[in-house]
């Protein structure tokens, strides 16, 4: 059911079933950076707050069958940046996406996700949680309508929309067939920065993303604070962390031994992603470290 009666948006059509909004170009709110695309939506359907997506942003983005340093290394960079007040961008998807989404919420901070199905749509369905929390906290849009469960070609066809939205584009984690590199393409066409996250040369995850630092000469990325640096912001720390919450526990699990996720999360009764949100949060603040193993540590001289 359409109509027109609700001030946010102005300009806008909504939809009762999940209280979204459908945007054309001519409409003031329309997203300012969307209109650099060669084919900018022609409807753009978004839940949330617009003002989310404000500049400065980053899309962070990586192949659904993220190993366990891609989920790292995506949950610190997200941290990170939106700790600093950076905007985190990505497309909902299982692996990479979904780790930078949650982080940026963890810390606190603006998120967005861009779908491949109709706006009212769960894909994949164990995010629908996420999905709606983004929807509540930050900004979901699609180009897609409610009711449109999307096909094999709506989901690389919104990865422009991801790289439109934002300054620059990281690619965490990216096989040679990921859909990540078709993100990293719009950014270049887009001539937005993109950056890369270096990955073992013999890990078949990380050969596409290896092959962009090679062949499209993309900035390396060596820790979350090069993210920043390319956008000439300095990382913030948390200040005055008090270690309560999630974060006491998971203190408390390091100081008791547990240096493995799994260890972690057995001994916290949290979930995986929620360990890793919180341990990326404390090694931003030099209070945890990781060894080339992945296995996180008090910093030195606070265990």
């Amino acid at each position: 059911m359409m109509h027109n009666s609700s001030p946010e948006p102005r300009g806008g059509d909504t939809t009762q079933a999940v209280d979204a909004w459908c945007l054309s170009p001519e409409s003031a709110a329309y997203p300012e950076r969307l209109r650099a695309l060669r084919s900018p939506p022609k409807h753009l359907w978004v839940r949330g707050t617009l003002a989310i997506a404000e500049p400065p942003a980053v899309a962070i983005v990586g192949t659904r069958n993220a190993t366990p340093y891609g989920i790292r290394l995506a949950t610190a960079i997200a941290s990170a940046c939106a700790r600093a007040g950076v905007c985190v961008v990505s497309g909902l998807a299982r692996g990479i996406d979904g780790a930078a989404h949650q982080a940026a919420l963890a810390a606190r901070g603006r998120t967005v996700a861009v779908l491949g199905t109709g706006i009212d749509q769960y894909y994949p369905k164990p995010h629908r949680a996420l999905q709606d929390r983004i929807a509540r906290e930050g900004l979901v849009m699609s180009e897609l309508g409610p009711g449109d469960t999307g096909h094999g070609g709506s989901f690389p066809q919104r990865n422009r929309l991801i790289a439109a939205m934002a300054d620059v584009t990281v690619v965490v984690e990216a096989p040679e067939s990921s859909g990540a590199l078709n993100t990293a393409r719009y950014a270049r066409e887009l001539s937005r920065t993109l950056a890369v996250v270096p990955h073992a040369i013999d890990s078949p995850t990380g050969r596409g993303g290896n092959a962009l630092l090679k062949y499209e000469h993309a900035e390396p990325i060596l820790c979350p604070e090069d993210v920043l640096a390319l956008l000439s912001m300095a990382a913030s720390p948390t200040v005055g962390i008090a270690l309560d919450g999630d974060a006491a526990l998971c203190w408390d699990a390091l100081q008791q031994g547990a240096t493995e996720l799994s260890a972690i999360t057995r001994h916290t009764g949290l979930s995986p992603r929620q360990v890793s949100a919180v341990l990326a949060l404390l090694e931003i603040d030099g209070l945890v470290t990781f060894d080339a193993a992945g296995h996180a540590r008090p910093a030195v001289g606070l265990g």
